[in-house]
């Protein structure tokens, strides 16, 4: 297959809940499907506000039609989150999602981002693992952290168990990376 990865376009929000809605099977056969089931799914005001500020980047298949997003806002002057990063099971495992947030980091870079951030779950492969297989690394101190906190807060409070999310950030321009087109 062929993919490419860009900034979302206003006419394919359409097209982003559906992504997100088939990438939340793979909990199913978790101990969080009920959790997931019931979180907010992302908004199309939220997918058009991020869209509008350069933050809504899209993977698209070979006829140019999204296949996976990441959802990223700028929180304060140089951190970029990462809300969410999804990819339909059909195009999994070629390496979209990274490419997206590299494409992100690379975009945002010169724009003074210095780092991007994520909450996620500690004990999935497809989460914290695959996160630090790529080079984000376990923020060690969420006292100074206020949005992260926040937002293990929020999600511990819906009902995410509390040792099971952990907040995550890539250092831009450290080196650490890793592009599985690479590897």
């Amino acid at each position: 297959m062929s993919y490419g990865v860009r900034l979302a376009r206003p006419d394919e929000l359409g097209a982003l809940p559906a992504i997100e809605l088939a990438a939340d099977v793979r909990f199913e056969s978790t101990r969080y499907a009920e959790l997931v089931a019931t979180y907010p799914p992302t908004t199309m005001e939220e997918f058009a506000e991020t869209q509008a500020r350069w933050g809504l980047w899209v993977a698209v298949d070979a006829k140019d039609k999204p296949v996976g997003f990441a959802h990223c806002r700028l929180v304060g002057l140089s951190t970029l989150y990462v809300g969410q990063l999804s990819v339909h099971p059909d195009h999994a495992g070629y390496g979209l999602g990274a490419w997206m947030l590299r494409r992100a980091a690379v975009f945002h870079g010169p724009r003074g981002i210095t780092r991007m951030a994520l909450t996620t779950f500690r004990d999935l492969p497809w989460n914290a693992p695959y996160y630090e297989w790529l080079g984000f690394r376990e923020v060690p101190d969420l006292a100074s952290e206020l949005f992260l906190r926040q937002q293990i807060e929020d999600q511990v409070e819906i009902g995410f168990p509390a040792d099971t999310r952990i907040a995550m950030e890539w250092v831009l321009g450290d080196g650490t990376f890793v592009d599985p087109a690479v590897r």
